[in-house]
């Protein structure tokens, strides 16, 4: 069965507004949504998204109408508040983000707000992930959008590691310079980072994403990848398209027709040059109204001749720049107007407005300059969407080099939107340009846009997301420096919701001759009751060792053991009582083991016979039976019977292997036997679900030493900080010396919170 698809992005397709007359449910008009079409109308996916008004201005019958509505079109409602939207998206998004991510400045009042919003930020992402992943299971395949969700993917990855995440950024990603004034720069890497695949509109963004995680990362960055431990982020540019049919066909829409007549009496004996816009400081507006006012003034006989038509469509509106710039933008209209115009002719048509799709469309056509010029940005679907209107392939398009859409539409007249002498020159020469000229430009741009489009670049997305990574990078494990042990204390400070799991022998005791006598110190008793008692925190022992032992050394601790590498569980949920002091409390309920292999005990009537046998020829070791599993020691026995005799059990058991569904592994100085469906890697999977179900985890330190410890290093998210202790191949990120390194990193922890 093809896995199902989840869309997260910060709009839904689905816009509600209110009427006189209730909630009205309308389909909102962009790419995005034209794009995922195929995808949200399969009835196995969903959109996750804020439905567009706030929670408190909703009663509970409202919310109940939208979700019930939203779900018949695949759709689910993420909820936010007043107070969430003003410092989630007003502020942290789109006070401190957008500007930085545009190249622009922040105004230093906002960086003054930058811990709370960037709190309310992480909040509102770990509410979207509570949504998707109550939606979602680790086959899915979440597709996540734009820069309000760029914790999300990390929050996702750490409770679902083996699905596909993909994730987009729809603006440019900015130069390191401008990135590095974010305080939590590295920090919105991390959360990206937790995706299998980061897609940006040009290879401009990917390689400004790649220096960042090269300068604030200790990850390897290689061309197209950011390798973090056994994890691989690609890092890949996939060009956003437009409905091409939809733009070339709309010509034949009455409603069309009606607009461009409309527009064409208006603007009768004018030569149209139309700028269609967002109000927004990246956009360019005072830049372009100035190069227009100079053009004029350089070229007297052109006057009476042409119209500016700019769309300035409301945006923001509660923002203090976007305010700003609404009245400098109405006062240069009015100095130009005042300088040029005479009672038969006003140079500029100014629409401070939303016009419906139809009418935009009509200007498309009708337009004989499209005149789109922003300081930056990530795409720009406006000039792709005039040429695609243009009936008779004519029509001059007049771009700026730094929006993502001149990588592709060469055939543009390209300025600089900072040097004003250039978008002059480009003016005069398309109002002059031949029509032979003019033809070519726009048949070769035609050409591209109408194979590039936006169906296309979705399915060339989620395609790529699904293919193995072609010539993987070798496993990296680094040392666990002093500098790494501060990314583990900095990972563990921020976190809100942290959770440690830590294997028993050969990470909090060492390995010895009689594993009876592994006792846990005082010192160790003491780091690991503190650690227990952390709020927030949640720690789990997931040992080989059998559930008397765990019981006999570290039963009184509030906190969930695993035995024989996963064969059964104490405490899945188990918290500390909120009376307890020290070592107490926890529920009766809670101490109860529970079993998770299903494989019958049968096997070990006949297999430890055999061992029994062989130990018994081998001086120095001895069998260990366990509930689900049984344990050749021979750490004491000669090297020469050791080796020998372990050559020889290993021939004889095989046929009992295969009958019977068993595992048989050579660990340090042993061979043990247990159940296939016994994996360490299961049982983390296991604690985790039920951890998120109280908040999502943020921070996970996992520490093993052996074979059976690479399950759980295999099933983390790759941002988790797992470390091998010890020598010998491992998936884990970092690797300990020795049991002293590890108790020294925990003494630290314990210190720190």
């Amino acid at each position: 069965m093809t896995p199902s698809v989840v869309i997260v992005s910060n709009r839904l397709p689905i816009s509600i507004k209110r009427t006189d007359h209730g909630l009205e449910f309308y389909p909102s008009v962009g790419g995005l949504a034209t794009g995922l079409a195929a995808y949200v109308n399969d009835k196995r996916n969903k959109w996750i998204g804020w439905p567009g008004i706030a929670s408190d201005d909703l009663t509970k019958s409202e919310r109940e109408e939208i979700t019930l509505e939203l779900r018949k079109s695949n759709c689910y409602p993420v909820f936010l508040t007043q107070k969430q939207l003003d410092d989630y998206y007003s502020g942290y998004s789109n006070s401190i983000l957008w500007p930085v991510f545009h190249d622009l400045e922040v105004r230093p009042d906002a960086l003054e707000q930058h811990d709370k919003w960037w709190k309310a930020y992480k909040s509102v992402n770990s509410a979207f992930a509570g949504v998707v992943l109550a939606l979602s299971d680790n086959n899915s395949t979440i597709w996540v959008h734009d820069y309000q969700l760029m914790s999300l993917p990390l929050m996702l990855r750490a409770v679902r590691p083996r699905a596909k995440i993909g994730f987009f950024l729809h603006i440019p990603f900015p130069s390191l310079k401008h990135f590095k004034q974010i305080p939590s720069a590295k920090r919105l890497l991390d959360g990206i980072l937790g995706c299998d695949l980061v897609g940006m509109h040009t290879k401009r963004y990917t390689d400004n994403f790649l220096k960042a995680c090269t300068d604030l990362t200790r990850d390897l960055v290689a061309p197209g990848q950011v390798i973090q431990g056994t994890h691989i982020t690609r890092v890949t540019d996939f060009p956003m398209g437009i409905d091409y049919e939809r733009f070339s066909k709309a010509r034949e829409l009455s409603a069309v027709k009606k607009e461009y007549r409309k527009h064409q009496r208006k603007y009768k004996g004018l030569r149209v040059i139309l700028t269609v816009d967002r109000l927004d400081p990246t956009k360019g507006l005072v830049e372009r109204l100035e190069a227009y006012q100079e053009f004029l003034r350089q070229n007297k006989p052109i006057r009476g001749k042409v119209i500016m038509v700019m769309l300035a469509v409301p945006s923001r509106t509660e923002i203090i720049e976007y305010k700003e710039l609404k009245d400098h933008v109405e006062q240069l209209v009015a100095d130009i107007t005042k300088e040029f115009g005479t009672k038969t002719w006003q140079p500029i048509d100014y629409m401070y407005t939303t016009i419906p799709v139809e009418s935009v469309t009509a200007l498309y056509q009708v337009a004989d300059v499209a005149f789109i010029t922003p300081i930056r940005d990530g795409m720009n679907l406006v000039a792709k969407e005039y040429i695609a209107s243009r009936p008779r392939r004519d029509g001059v398009l007049i771009l700026s080099s730094t929006a993502g859409a001149a990588q592709e539409l060469t055939d543009a007249l390209i300025v600089n939107p900072k040097k004003q002498e250039s978008m002059v020159d480009a003016l005069y020469k398309a109002v002059k340009m031949p029509k032979r000229e003019l033809r070519e430009r726009v048949t070769n741009m035609h050409a591209h846009i109408s194979t590039h489009t936006v169906q296309s670049w979705a399915k060339t997305f989620m395609g790529t997301l699904q293919k193995p990574l072609p010539g993987s990078a070798a496993r990296t494990t680094r040392s666990l420096t002093r500098d790494r042990q501060q990314d583990v204390i900095d990972g563990l400070r921020r976190a809100r919701h942290p959770a440690i799991f830590l294997d028993y022998d050969g990470v909090l005791a060492p390995h010895i001759i009689n594993p009876a006598k592994a006792v846990p110190t005082k010192t160790v008793m003491a780091v690991l009751e503190k650690m227990s008692h952390i709020p927030n925190l949640d720690m789990a022992i997931i040992s080989g060792r059998s559930k008397d032992d765990l019981m006999a050394w570290l039963g009184d601790l509030p906190i969930p053991l695993v035995a024989e590498h996963g064969a059964c569980i104490r405490g899945e949920s188990v918290k500390p009582s909120a009376k307890s002091k020290g070592r107490g409390a926890v529920t009766p309920l809670n101490l109860a083991w529970k079993r998770l292999t299903k494989t019958s005990p049968q096997w070990q009537f006949d297999v430890e016979p055999i061992l029994e046998k062989y130990a018994a020829n081998t001086p120095g070791s001895h069998v260990e039976a366990k509930d689900y599993s049984l344990v050749w020691h021979f750490r004491g026995a000669s090297p020469y019977y050791a080796q020998k005799n372990l050559v020889i059990l290993r021939r004889i058991l095989k046929r009992h292997i295969a009958s019977y569904g068993l595992e048989m592994h050579t660990g340090d100085k042993i061979l043990e036997i247990k159940p296939s469906d016994v994996n360490k890697g299961v049982a983390v999977e296991r604690l985790l679900n039920e951890w998120n179900k109280k908040s999502p985890v943020d921070f996970i330190l996992c520490l093993g030493d052996d074979y059976t410890d690479e399950d759980m290093f295999e099933v983390l998210p790759t941002n988790a900080y797992t470390i091998k202790v010890g020598r010998g191949p491992t998936a884990a990120r970092l690797r300990a010396k020795s049991v002293d390194e590890t108790h020294n990193l925990l003494k630290k922890l314990v210190r720190l919170r």
